[in-house]
C-alpha cells in the first residue's frame, strides 16, 4: 500500500508546513502548528472573543480571552491509524483499513489523556522542550478554532459556510470523513468544525462565562478526575448549529460515542490534569462500572490573570 498516493490535501500540506511532527510506531505522522500566530510569524500573546450572543445561555457573554502561553494543536483530530499504535484492539464505530484514515471515535475522555500520556513517555525526544502532551483547553480549542474569525465557522456564517469546512449531517453522507479533505482554518487547522467532536480537558462549569469579565488570562475549569467533561466541535451527523465555533456541551468522562475523538495539544509545563493510574488494559472495565459512571465531581475555574486588565466592552461588530 503506497501512503504516499492515498494523502488528502491537508496531510500533504500538513507534512510541509508542520512546526513540530512526532513519529507514531510505523513511522506514522502526527503533526501540530504552533500557537499563538499571525500568518507564518508566532505571537507571544494574543487575544479572542470568546463565546457569542443569542444562542445557549452557557455561550454567554461573549467576553475576551488573552492567549498568554504557547501552545501546539495537533493539525486533526486523531485518525484510527495512529490511535491504533497506542491501543490496537480499540473497537471504533466505524472500522477496517477503509476507515484508517478517519478520525477515531468511541474514545472516552479517560483514553483521550491516557493516549497523550503514552505521548509523552515515548516521544519525548520529538516533543518541544517543556512542553507536555494533553488535551487542549476550551480557550485553546476555541482560540484555535476561530484562527482570528468571528464568525460561526471559521469559513463565514451559514451552513454554506460549514459545508466548505466540515463533515456535519448536511454533507457526511451519514459517516466520518477522512481528514484533511475540506478547507482549513488560517491557522491550517482542518476538520474543527465537524467529523467527530472533541474533547478538551476543562471539567464542565454552564456559569464560567459569566465570571469573567475585562477580560480574562487562559481560563481553565478544573475538577476531579471524575467530574463531567466538555467536548467542542460538531459530529458528522450533527445539525449546523452544534458545529458554530462558539457551542460547548459536556457529557461524562467514562462514555463513548460513535461521533466523538479528540485532537491533541502540547502546552507548556507540566500536565494540568493526570490520567487514571491504572494500564489502559484493565480501565476499560472499570469506567463502564456503574458507580463510576453516576459519580460527578466539583468544577472550580482557574484564570491565569493575576493583573487587571483594561475593562473590555464589546460592541456589536464583535458578535458571533
Amino acid at each position: 500500500m503506497n501512503r504516499e498516493t492515498e494523502l488528502t490535501p491537508g496531510w500533504k500540506r500538513a507534512l510541509k508546513e508542520a512546526d513540530v511532527t512526532l513519529t507514531l510506531p510505523g513511522d506514522i505522522p502526527l503533526t501540530f502548528r504552533r500557537l499563538p500566530r499571525r500568518g507564518d510569524k508566532f505571537l507571544e500573546r494574543d487575544e479572542f472573543w470568546m463565546g457569542s450572543r443569542g444562542e445557549y445561555e452557557d455561550e454567554e457573554p461573549l467576553h475576551l480571552v488573552h492567549i498568554t502561553q504557547p501552545f501546539y494543536m495537533a493539525t486533526f483530530p486523531i485518525t484510527q491509524r495512529q490511535f491504533a499504535t497506542f491501543c490496537p484492539d480499540h473497537e471504533n464505530h466505524f472500522s477496517g483499513e477503509d476507515f484508517a484514515d478517519h478520525p477515531a471515535d468511541q474514545v472516552n475522555w479517560h483514553e483521550a489523556l491516557e493516549f497523550c500520556q503514552w505521548l509523552n513517555e515515548n516521544g519525548r525526544d520529538e516533543i518541544p522542550a517543556g512542553f507536555t502532551a494533553t488535551l487542549p483547553s476550551e480557550a485553546q480549542w476555541e482560540y484555535a478554532c476561530r484562527a482570528g474569525t468571528e464568525t460561526e465557522y471559521y469559513t463565514g456564517d451559514g451552513e454554506a459556510a460549514l459545508a466548505a469546512s466540515d463533515w456535519y449531517d448536511g454533507n457526511s453522507e451519514e459517516s466520518t470523513q477522512r481528514v484533511g479533505q475540506l478547507t482549513p482554518n488560517d491557522f491550517g487547522l482542518y476538520d474543527m468544525h465537524g467529523n467527530v467532536e472533541e474533547w478538551c480537558r476543562d471539567a464542565w462549569d454552564a456559569h464560567a462565562y459569566k465570571r469573567r469579565s475585562g477580560g480574562v488570562c487562559d481560563p481553565e475549569v478544573f475538577g476531579d478526575n471524575d467530574a463531567v467533561r466538555v467536548f467542542r466541535g460538531g459530529g458528522w451527523n450533527g445539525s449546523s448549529r452544534f458545529c458554530r465555533a462558539a457551542y460547548r456541551v459536556w457529557r461524562r468522562p467514562v462514555l463513548r460515542f460513535w461521533n466523538r475523538g479528540f485532537r491533541v495539544c502540547l502546552v507548556s509545563g507540566p500536565c494540568p490534569v493526570s490520567p487514571a493510574a491504572e494500564p489502559a488494559s484493565e480501565a476499560g472495565a472499570r469506567r463502564d462500572a456503574a458507580a463510576r459512571a453516576e459519580r460527578a465531581g466539583s468544577a472550580r475555574e482557574k484564570n491565569l490573570s493575576e493583573v487587571s486588565f483594561p475593562n473590555s466592552k464589546h460592541n456589536d461588530n464583535k458578535a458571533t
